[in-house]
């Protein structure tokens, strides 16, 4: 490894017998599936644009347990395979977003085994259409997590202000981080998986359970070390592409943004820009990607679906 490298990273753990979260099809075959092939494209992509740094697939599976044809595209686009067993944060099997927190323990893993200067996780299901070096600029002086902005007025942010009172005793508004995308430099990792260990300690000892996953954890473990932390929403977005809600923003294009993070997207979008350019070994324009993923409009399909529910609630 040269010194000074960065590092781009998408953990991923599996279990068949674990809760991986609520928004991907119960099927869990499938549901294997639709991750890699998301994998795929959001390290492909932030392979294209990041030459000189390390982009790696980090994850609890062995390679012989990977299809072959994702192991192939990875291995095209010079994307390493990194194993590293889910021992740290772990909880019971049937706890919800059980498998999110490997994020925390893939953070432990490279502090111990790699000397990367910067190191980038982000979720499987996001589309990286520029660079990082603004990114890894903001590192040298900060942890880069991204802020949701969810106000009081926000169910899911009175939820989890609900929780962080039970567990500190004591009425507090923390900002609620997102889990998708966290940048640190190696000055701060010691001490920020120091925080997240004492969160997540206590948790163990209280018998304490949230319902909001590693991002609980994250944001407990963040507001204690608010001097150092930066939002990092200038560089990514959380867009909900779906009629049912739809939360989106024009920043993909205008004061454009690094990462797009697409969770409605899993099954439809970046399954498509798998199938017709990832597998192919290219990348769509951007304003393809745009289209694919709705960010300008929704689709089709699901305007129709939209209106046909709204025509079958008034009978």
């Amino acid at each position: 490894m040269k010194e000074n490298k960065n590092l781009i990273c998408v953990p991923f753990a599996y279990d068949y017998k674990a809760e991986s979260g609520v928004n991907l099809t119960s099927n869990k075959i499938k549901r294997l599936e639709y991750y890699f092939k998301n994998l795929c494209v959001s390290l492909v992509s932030a392979k294209k644009h990041n030459q000189e740094d390390d982009v790696a697939l980090i994850t609890n599976l062995n390679e012989d347990i990977i299809e072959k044809e994702y192991i192939k595209i990875l291995n095209k686009n010079n994307i390493k395979i990194i194993y590293c067993s889910f021992d740290e944060f772990v909880f019971q099997k049937d706890y919800l977003w059980n498998l999110a927190f490997y994020k925390l323990n893939i953070l432990s893993y490279l502090e111990k085994n790699t000397d990367y200067k910067n190191i980038c996780y982000m979720d499987a299901d996001v589309y990286v259409q520029d660079n990082f070096q603004d990114i890894w600029k903001e590192c040298e002086e900060n942890i880069m997590l991204y802020d949701i902005n969810h106000g009081l007025g926000t169910k899911d942010y009175e939820i989890i202000c609900d929780e962080f009172e039970k567990f500190l005793d004591k009425k507090i508004y923390i900002t609620h981080f997102g889990g998708e995308f966290l940048a640190i430099n190696r000055k701060n990792i010691g001490k920020f998986i120091k925080s997240l260990k004492d969160v997540y300690n206590k948790m163990l000892q209280d018998n304490f359970k949230t319902t909001k996953g590693d991002e609980f954890i994250l944001s407990i473990a963040a507001n204690e070390n608010k001097n150092i932390v930066k939002n990092a929403g200038a560089y990514i977005y959380r867009f909900w592409t779906s009629l049912e809600f739809r939360l989106v923003s024009t920043n993909y294009k205008y004061n454009r943004i690094v990462i797009l993070h697409v969770p409605s997207e899993k099954q439809s979008g970046m399954i498509k820009i798998y199938d017709k350019y990832i597998k192919k070994n290219k990348l769509p324009k951007e304003e393809k990607v745009w289209r694919i993923l709705h960010l300008m409009r929704p689709s089709l399909a699901n305007r129709i679906k939209y209106e046909l529910k709204k025509i079958i609630r008034k009978f």
